[in-house]
C-alpha cells in the first residue's frame, strides 16, 4: 500500500498531491509561453530530406 505525504501532521492523499504538481506544470508552461510571447515569438523551420516542417509562434 502507497504511503500518503503527511504536512504539518496532516495526511495527504497521493492523488491530491498529483493534482498539485499537475496545476504547477500547466503554470509553468503558462509561464514560459508568456516570455516566448514577450520575447517576440520563435520560428522554426526544419527540412530533412522531403520532409518541410516550419512552425512560428507569438
Amino acid at each position: 500500500m502507497a504511503r500518503a505525504r503527511t504536512v504539518a501532521g496532516y495526511a495527504i492523499p497521493g492523488i491530491v498531491v498529483f493534482f498539485f504538481w499537475l496545476v504547477v506544470v500547466i503554470l509553468v508552461i503558462i509561464l514560459l509561453a508568456f516570455i516566448v510571447h514577450w520575447a517576440g515569438g520563435g520560428a522554426l523551420n526544419l527540412r530533412l530530406g522531403h520532409f518541410f516542417l516550419n512552425v512560428g509562434f507569438t
